[in-house]
């Protein structure tokens, strides 16, 4: 390692949610005189250079990716993602190919990736320096307490709940084999490296410390976890102080009780016009005020309802850390990062998941007393729904997110994270 200005390289690749929770990490970083590169998809450079890292993106824009309709059908059936899988593994392997020369192009210090680019630890191997395993959910570390939370299964008991992680290793592998095949061969061509890569590399053959960046609000730390995992808590990104919103949203928040804000974050609907209906038939039932988010979750933006009018606001986007404190409760898709921020500010929660780790995060809102339980996105009417609205003003679900709250306040983030790291892996003074 170096004595100054260690360089850390972050690879976390998918959309918002997937990329903004390691911006805040990396700003953390460089105010500890690190220098910090940060590889994901296009259009997030201005963020990261806000953040005083350096953008290295590689050719995908996962927002866009989203909104066709090959990709809106993999969300939906299994045989549409099986069908997406094939027709985008050229492009895949295209993005594992980038990831390998910006890592040999930088030669870094450190390597921290996400598990949608494992590449890295190749990487690391050739280059002999740290790479370490970070994730938004627990999905690698296997525990009785609960199963891996990337296939929405329930609660499967003690043992399968372990073995689920067994599962969830062996899917990852073969999909991660045809696109690092050649990589492999050219990064461990003069050394015996074992196949695995899923949790990164020490150059002492030491095990990798593993950066659990959720909150264990959310997500207890289990008895059963091995040394190497790390509880992180979440990494959040601070509110902007120089933020302003727009004229129609202050004054509408100015002009009655704190609204329930509702919006679907990345997520596509398989029916947009159905689920903005279904949402706005709800609020016409519970009457209460309500901010209504658009931006890419599923929402149309259309002419509301004249006894909606008044009471109901329709947004594009606003920062969640600067938005959520002004709500009375959070209904949305689920995403690590909406469910983290939303009790951050002790907010009340309900989720409607579509697929992958949000239903995880459902059952941990309700399980933690910070909501009702979820509701499936296909299962959403305008009845149930109107139901946990008004099931979302009852105080003791308030109480659990300010629970969780207080939790999140004492642990590492992203500060905590920093120093940490540059502590043990580097000799710059945190």
């Amino acid at each position: 390692m170096t004595d100054m200005s260690p360089k850390v390289l972050i690879a976390s690749l998918g959309t918002r949610g997937d990329v903004q929770p390691y911006v805040a990490l990396a700003r953390e970083l460089t105010a500890r005189n690190a220098e910090v590169v940060l590889t994901t998809g296009e259009g997030f450079e201005d963020m990261i250079e806000a953040a005083g890292a350096r953008a290295r993106p590689v050719p995908i824009n996962y927002q866009e990716l989203l909104q066709t309709a090959e990709i809106r059908e993999a969300l939906f059936s299994l045989k549409g993602m099986i069908k997406t899988a094939r027709q985008n593994i050229d492009l895949q392997k295209e993005i594992a190919r980038k990831l390998w020369q910006i890592g040999m192009d930088e030669k870094p210090d450190l390597i921290l990736f996400n598990l949608k680019a494992t590449v890295m630890t190749l990487v690391a191997r050739r280059l002999n320096i740290p790479a370490l395993p970070t994730s938004l959910q627990p999905v690698t570390a296997p525990t009785r307490d609960f199963p891996i939370a990337l296939f929405g299964v329930p609660d499967l008991g003690s043992y399968l709940n372990r073995k689920s992680y067994g599962l969830g290793r062996l899917l990852m592998r073969a999909g991660l084999r045809p696109l690092v095949k050649s990589l492999r061969d050219e990064a461990v061509a003069e050394i015996n490296q074992p196949e695995e890569q899923i949790d990164g590399h020490m150059p002492d053959g030491s095990k990798a410390l593993s950066l659990q960046a959720f909150s264990s609000a959310l997500v207890p730390t289990p008895e059963d976890w091995p040394p190497e995992y790390l509880p992180c808590g979440y990494w959040f990104t601070d509110p902007d102080p120089d933020y302003r919103p727009p004229d129609a949203l202050e004054a509408f928040l100015q002009s009655g009780p704190a609204p329930t804000y509702l919006g679907f974050g990345s997520m596509p609907s398989k029916n947009p016009q159905k689920l903005t209906d279904t949402v706005l038939a709800a609020l016409s039932q519970t009457g209460q005020r309500a901010i209504l988010a658009t931006g890419w979750g599923g929402l149309l933006r259309e002419k509301l309802p004249t006894e909606l009018a008044d009471r109901v606001l329709l947004l594009d986007k606003a920062p969640h850390s600067w938005l959520f404190p002004r709500c009375a409760a959070i209904v949305h898709h689920g995403g690590a990062g909406t469910t983290h921020e939303a009790i951050r500010w002790g907010k009340p929660s309900l989720v409607c998941p579509v697929f992958a780790d949000q239903p995880f995060w459902g059952d941990r809102i309700h399980r933690i007393g910070a909501g009702p339980a979820a509701i499936k996105q296909k299962k959403l009417t305008a009845d149930n729904l109107a139901k946990a609205l008004n099931d979302l003003e009852n105080s003791d679900y308030k109480s659990g997110a300010e629970r969780a709250a207080g939790i999140i306040a004492k642990e590492l983030g992203a500060k905590g994270t920093a120093g940490r790291l540059l502590d043990q892996f580097t000799t710059v003074p945190a």
